[in-house]
């Protein structure tokens, strides 16, 4: 029953991510870093944004195996599919396509989409099973460097910008407010929520800001 509960949150994190996601691209104040590759990708080939990101994080995944000099870590196949199934959904299907023009509704969608994604992420972070391999890959490098989680996701996050940006994703002001606060508020919800580390018994040392 704890692995089901478990399970069900981890399910919940990364549809949660993928809803905070939809949210951002949809409020027009600019996609996110790791987002805007994907969609500038998607202008330029007749692909939605989430099969982008399915085939992007496949590749991640061979490359984190190849920094850890592991095996790939097929099981995270799951939650990749999960992400750009469930972003295809809420941008495509779920999310309103109109309703965004007034600043405040768009300042509005953006920071709840803020807050979800980093929620959604520090949750299923959170949980025993296989990460999506852009968290995957941000820990490995949050190990090896001793930089703080937040420090590292900048980091990383200001490079995809720049790479979306020269793809002719939509890049303003919000890609740049997500490259920078996404660390925090992931760390934030992560520490919040330490209690779910009882359900499965370890005791893990977070590297806190």
């Amino acid at each position: 029953m704890r692995h089901l509960i478990l399970f069900l949150i981890y399910l919940a994190g990364i549809v949660l991510s993928s809803l905070g996601l939809a949210m951002i691209i949809k409020s027009g104040l600019g996609v996110g870093p790791g987002d805007s590759v994907a969609v500038g990708v998607s202008i330029h080939l007749p692909v939605s944004v989430g099969t982008v990101l399915i085939i992007s994080f496949i590749i991640l995944l061979l490359i984190n195996a190849w920094i850890e000099k592991k095996r790939p870590v097929y099981e995270s196949i799951l939650p990749i599919v999960v992400r750009g199934w469930t972003l295809d959904i809420f941008l495509y299907n779920m999310l309103p396509e109109s309703g965004y023009d007034v600043w405040w509704t768009q300042w509005l969608i953006f920071t709840l989409g803020l807050l979800a994604m980093g929620a959604g992420i520090a949750f299923y972070l959170r949980t025993p099973f296989p990460r999506i391999p852009l968290d995957h890959f941000m820990m490995i490098v949050n190990k090896k460097t001793n930089q703080s989680k937040s420090s590292v996701r900048i980091f990383a996050e200001s490079g995809l910008a720049l790479i979306g940006y020269l793809l002719g994703a939509p890049v303003g002001i919000g890609t740049l407010i997500v490259a920078l606060s996404t660390g925090p508020v992931i760390q934030f919800f992560y520490v919040l929520s330490r209690p779910l580390i009882k359900l499965w018994g370890i005791d893990q040392k977070d590297k806190m800001l």
